[in-house]
């Protein structure tokens, strides 16, 4: 099964003093690598923590996975866009998309509201992975 990594739990993997820091940490070790993930996510991350040279590590270390092609899926996720357009920002449609291209996969998130709302194939619940 994959897993496809929102923003909220790679800040509070980097940020010790995130209050879901030690959630994030116990999940990730019950996972295996890679963590699949979009560059949206990577950018919001980065923002958010400032820590964009340790996230690209991650990366070029084969701990998270690049799994979504934005300019192959910039129709699709348009739509995610339109459909859900007062919810969802640009890396949860990624993300939403991704659940849709892999099959078999669960979302590893803080944001259990939003995702738990949205549907991948207009309609199917996403599993998720969230406190």
């Amino acid at each position: 099964m994959k897993t496809i990594l929102d923003t909220g739990p790679l800040v509070a993997l980097i940020n010790l003093q995130d209050n879901y820091h030690n959630w994030t940490l116990q999940i990730l070790e019950r996972l295996s690598p890679p963590l699949w993930t979009c560059e949206a996510v990577i950018t919001e991350a980065s923002y958010l923590t400032g820590k964009g040279q340790a996230i690209l590590s991650m990366l070029s270390e084969g701990n998270l996975q690049i799994g979504l092609s934005l300019a192959e899926q910039s129709e699709a996720v348009a739509k995610l866009l339109a459909h859900y357009k007062d919810r969802m920002d640009l890396a949860d449609a990624c993300l939403v998309r991704m659940s849709e291209l892999f099959r078999n996969c669960q979302v590893f998130t803080l944001d259990k509201r939003d995702f738990s709302f949205y549907r991948r194939n207009g309609r199917e619940v996403i599993p998720l992975l969230a406190p």
